[in-house]
């Protein structure tokens, strides 16, 4: 019963902040949310052009491991990640930027994925990634984009 309540008030809260965005109960049971520091959190409301979204942190010795996804409510002519920067701090509150990578886009796709890749760190840090979701219509005449920033959760990298 709380589930269905939930639901309902999901699909209530999605109809009401965008008149263009379409919604079924169905989409809302199917993506999922996890709020932990060791796990994903996965966007579970539409936010336009980006359905859902996420990044991840994990790591190894002086190694830190990124996977993350970009999921577009339909085909887009371009979806991905931009901005990606590795940021470390040495007590999990100040952070500076210690590198930037390329942004990382494909063309006329659903959605984008970076799984696991590896980029070497200093180590002895807390690491995180911060970058931003991508999404641009696939239209020849003004097609709308949209951008969603995101932050990794922090992973301590020996």
């Amino acid at each position: 019963m709380k589930k269905n309540i939930s639901v309902l008030l999901a699909l209530i809260l999605c109809l009401s902040t965008s008149p263009k965005m379409q919604v079924s109960a169905l989409d809302i049971e199917t993506v999922s949310t996890t709020v932990s520091t060791d796990e994903a959190i996965v966007s579970p409301l539409a936010e336009g052009l980006i359905e859902s979204y996420f990044v991840y942190c994990s790591g190894g010795s002086k190694t830190l491991y990124l996977t993350a996804r970009t999921k577009g409510s339909e085909t887009m002519g371009k979806i991905g990640f931009k901005n990606i920067t590795v940021q470390r701090s040495s007590d999990n509150k100040n952070w500076t930027t210690e590198t930037t990578i390329s942004d990382s886009i494909s063309d006329d796709a659903l959605s984008h994925s970076i799984e696991n890749y590896s980029i070497s760190v200093t180590g002895g840090y807390y690491y995180r990634v911060k970058l931003t979701h991508y999404a641009k219509e696939q239209t020849w005449f003004f097609p709308n984009s949209q951008s969603v920033e995101n932050t990794s959760s922090s992973v301590w990298i020996p």
